[in-house]
């Protein structure tokens, strides 16, 4: 529980920068050595346009999600940080099919079989691996 305290406290602490420096419109993008695992990432979700409902666990300040609404899905992203939500909500809101909720991954705040998708991207090391993938089994449909 300590190491989840110093996380959301870093990631409060990152965002709140973001949100007075009023920068909602920009996040830094991923630096090219980093790309080629978020290249796969991606490439895995674009089959995936007949399961619409997608649930992004640690979205951050939501540095990957624009990408994921350019693929059309219904997207609730979640992060632990209550700033970095904040942050999220601002820079999407004029997106219908988004929104963003605080929320512990070990926790997830959804009933059973809510969504077709769950994905993550270098967040999942922040949480009980076993806790985890429990609550993302338990959230997604039969199928999903």
């Amino acid at each position: 529980m300590i190491d989840k305290d110093i996380e959301r406290r870093r990631y409060d602490n990152r965002a709140k920068f973001r949100l007075n420096a009023n920068k909602l419109n920009h996040i830094n993008k991923i630096p090219k050595y980093l790309n080629i695992p978020y290249k796969h990432y991606f490439k895995l979700l674009e089959g995936l346009h007949d399961q619409p409902k997608l649930l992004e666990i640690g979205a951050g300040m939501g540095e990957n999600t624009d990408l994921l609404l350019d693929m059309q899905f219904e997207i609730t992203s979640t992060d632990i940080s209550q700033k970095s939500v904040e942050v999220m909500r601002g820079m999407f809101s004029d997106n219908a099919d988004f929104s963003a909720e605080v929320a512990d991954m070990e926790k997830l705040p959804f009933t059973n079989e809510s969504f077709d998708v769950v994905c993550s991207a270098g967040s999942l090391s922040y949480g009980d691996n076993a806790v985890v993938m429990n609550e993302i089994y338990r959230v997604l449909k039969q199928g999903g």
